[in-house]
């Protein structure tokens, strides 16, 4: 199912599409955030997921300082900014914690759910992150 909203900060419609895994409740909460005007952050989620080749000490010193990483995100347009196969977390700048995360692959934007792989959990932003947690279901190609 393709979805076309208008935005009132931009002219350009935001076109959604369900993925099978797709999870409504966050599609409409992202899409709230963009239709709203409202400041957003992208925060990168320091893991060796998203950074394979950095040893995992530097990850958890740099994990430290992840709050300092946030990417304003002023219109829907900006997410297409990300850098390429990272995935981050996506919430309101004025918020401290979100279950939303996305990332660009081949340049289409994904709003994700993250679940620790080997416990299954949702996790957030504020919850438990380790080495294991990898972007799974509750997709939404935007």
């Amino acid at each position: 199912m393709n979805t076309t909203t208008n935005t009132s900060s931009s002219t350009t419609p935001i076109t959604s599409q369900r993925l099978p895994q797709c999870n409504p409740e966050v599609e409409q909460r992202v899409l709230t955030w963009l239709n709203s005007g409202q400041l957003l952050a992208w925060i990168p989620i320091i893991s060796q997921q998203n950074f394979p080749e950095i040893p995992l000490e530097v990850l958890a010193y740099a994990d430290q300082f992840q709050h300092a990483l946030r990417k304003p995100i002023r219109q829907p347009q900006d997410l297409l900014d990300l850098p390429e196969g990272v995935t981050g977390w996506l919430l309101p700048m004025e918020d401290e914690d979100t279950d939303v995360a996305c990332g660009v692959w081949q340049g289409q934007v994904y709003i994700l759910g993250i679940k620790d792989s080997r416990t299954g959990r949702v996790q957030t932003l504020l919850g438990e992150r380790d080495n294991g947690a990898t972007a799974t279901s509750a997709q939404s190609a935007v």
